[in-house]
């Protein structure tokens, strides 16, 4: 699964468990709710901006790491 996959995967998952709405979860990022929803089929590839927000509204955060070789 590739980061967009893992972000929109994470997306709806917080949602469902949380009773979030795509209307609600717009607006804490300010943007509409086509936006997310529109993300959330994969319609678009966000920008940087867009997910850091998303994930700061979801209490989530990226962790870069090394790759064993």
């Amino acid at each position: 699964m590739n980061l967009r996959d893992r972000l929109i995967e994470e997306c709806r998952t917080y949602r469902r468990e949380n009773g979030v709405t795509q209307r609600e979860l717009g607006e804490k990022l300010g943007k509409h709710t086509s936006a997310v929803g529109r993300f959330e089929i994969g319609a678009i590839d966000p920008r940087l901006k867009f997910v850091q927000n998303l994930l700061n509204a979801m209490g989530k955060e990226i962790i870069i790491v090394d790759k064993i070789r």
